[in-house]
């Protein structure tokens, strides 16, 4: 599983940290030069993050297989496509959040169907690395929420593209309460209450200027995500 959560991580950077409203913007007037850019991000992380894996054997959708480069390749291909093809939003009821589970559905499936598992034969741990499984929490708990936020107010509102000011303060309060979410023992309990009553305030003030399904999204989701790579910290797999 080493290699499917390096990958794992290497799609969530692209699509929900590094492709954003600038890329779609490109698109909509070069859309070769969008291509280019969405697919040169993506080879770039997923390269690094397995560059120790690139000259292995992958089973490519368990039919034949492939050195691991050109199994990122084909999947890079595959990624593109996906991007354009599956949009839904405005077109059907729905459509941008049916837009968001499809695309990351179906290249999740991608990868899993594509990358070797020996590091789960050799362990039985299929988290074995927990720096990976950390930041996969980190940009699941911040990034991945709000853009999840943007598509549900997309189909409800037609609200336009969040502001810096909407981004960054509903991330940095997700990376909060993900982070008190690891912190050992029992007093992440008692942070995370005090947390919370510090981010009511804050939006009653209107330090915090969010609407209240991306506040509770988030702050329900962040926590989840949170205790579930807890889990990953404090037992023994």
């Amino acid at each position: 599983m080493i290699v499917f959560w390096r990958l794992f991580l290497a799609f969530f950077l692209t699509d929900f940290v590094f492709f954003h409203r600038t890329i779609n913007v490109v698109s909509e007037h070069t859309p070769r030069k969008a291509i280019a850019l969405h697919a040169g991000v993506f080879l770039f992380w997923a390269f690094l993050l397995c560059r120790d894996y690139l000259t292995m054997e992958w089973p490519f959708l368990g039919i034949f297989d492939v050195p691991g480069w050109v199994c990122i390749l084909l999947f890079c291909a595959f990624h593109v496509f996906s991007d354009r093809f599956f949009q839904f939003g405005g077109k059907i009821r729905h459509g941008y959040v049916l837009t968001f589970f499809v695309k990351t559905t179906v290249n999740l499936l991608f990868l899993f169907l594509c990358v070797p598992f020996k590091a789960l034969y050799d362990t039985g741990n299929p988290f074995v690395e927990s720096w990976i499984i950390f930041f996969v929490g980190l940009v699941t708990a911040t990034r991945v929420l709000g853009w999840f936020v943007f598509a549900i107010e997309q189909d409800r509102y037609g609200r336009d593209y969040p502001t810096f000011d909407e981004r960054w303060m509903l991330a940095m309060m997700c990376a909060i309460f993900f982070l008190i979410m690891l912190l050992p023992g029992w007093r992440w309990a008692v942070l995370l209450v005090v947390w919370f009553m510090a981010c009511v305030y804050a939006r009653r003030i209107r330090l915090m200027d969010v609407s209240n399904l991306a506040f509770y999204i988030g702050v329900f989701g962040a926590a989840l995500v949170g205790f579930l790579v807890r889990l990953r910290f404090y037992i023994s797999w």
